[in-house]
């Protein structure tokens, strides 16, 4: 009997998925085991390795006019999360739903400016869930009294976990 409880306490926890679709194509990935804190945060230098991660993820070929659908499993609504695209965030909002849909027309734009930046149009997308007291009010009071630096210190301290997708261009297109 002990030597079954070794064996369990062994084992990964599994973390909550990502749900990433474009089309008809969807797939469900669980965070990387150092991608996921498990309800503690991954400290901000993990954090950033976690959203720049660019292999072993999902990858969609995406057309013009294309929307990219992003859903997060209830455990991660609950606690918030925030919508990256090629390292940044697209807005400082704390998601607390478990649906959000890129449009065909921000796709476009995004992917204009990642061809100026890579020349190649890839868009990497990362959900980062994070803690139930992030907020832009947060971040603000933090950019007036420390700076620029520490508000991207203290965004990747919040961070708990990270899930990754790409969208490349479809050469078709």
């Amino acid at each position: 009997m002990s030597l079954g409880l070794v064996v369990l306490s062994a084992c990964e926890k599994p973390t909550p998925n990502a749900h990433f679709t474009l089309n008809t194509n969807t797939t469900s990935p669980e965070a990387d085991a150092d991608c996921y804190g498990h309800g503690e945060t991954l400290g901000a230098e993990q954090a950033q390795k976690c959203l720049t991660a660019a292999t072993d993820v999902p990858v969609f070929d995406y057309n013009t006019g294309d929307a990219f659908r992003i859903g997060v499993d209830p455990k991660v609504a609950d606690s918030g999360w925030l919508l990256f695209v090629n390292d940044q965030p697209i807005e400082y909002q704390r998601y607390t739903s478990t649906y959000r849909t890129l449009s065909g027309d921000l796709l476009w734009s995004l992917s204009q400016n990642a061809m100026q930046q890579s020349g190649d149009g890839t868009l990497r997308v990362s959900v980062a869930e994070v803690t139930e007291d992030f907020s832009l009010e947060k971040l603000t009071a933090i950019a007036q009294a420390e700076g620029q630096e520490a508000v991207q210190a203290a965004l990747y301290d919040s961070v708990k976990g990270v899930w990754n997708a790409q969208l490349s261009p479809d050469s078709e297109d």
